[in-house]
C-alpha cells in the first residue's frame, strides 16, 4: 500500500517492507530512497552517496523499463528500486 500522494513510505505486510514511489521528474529515485530510508531507520543513516551514487541512480531510471531493478543494503535495510516507480525498504 502507498499513501495517497505516494511521498511517505507505508507498510506493506504482504511484502514485509515499507513502500513509496518516485516519478522521475518531480521526485527522482534518489530523493524517494533518501526520504524512505530516513523514515524507516530509527537512527539517522549516513548520506545516500555513501551507499550509491544518487546521480547514477536517477540516470538509471530515466526512461527505464519496468523490469529494471536494483537492490542496495543501507545500514542493514534492504532497499529495492524498481523501474515501475516503486521503492521498497525492508527494515533490518
Amino acid at each position: 500500500m502507498i499513501d495517497s500522494d505516494g511521498t511517505h513510505p507505508t507498510w506493506d505486510a504482504d511484502r514485509r517492507a515499507y513502500v513509496t514511489r518516485f516519478d522521475g521528474t518531480g521526485r527522482p529515485p534518489s530523493v524517494a530512497v533518501a526520504v524512505a530510508v530516513a523514515a524507516v531507520l530509527d537512527e539517522s543513516p549516513r548520506p545516500l552517496f555513501d551507499y550509491v551514487d544518487p546521480d547514477a541512480l536517477d540516470d538509471l531510471f530515466v526512461d527505464s523499463a519496468e523490469s529494471t531493478t536494483i537492490t542496495v543494503d543501507v545500514d542493514g535495510a534492504v532497499v529495492t528500486v524498481r523501474g515501475d516507480g516503486r521503492v521498497f525498504v525492508r527494515p533490518p
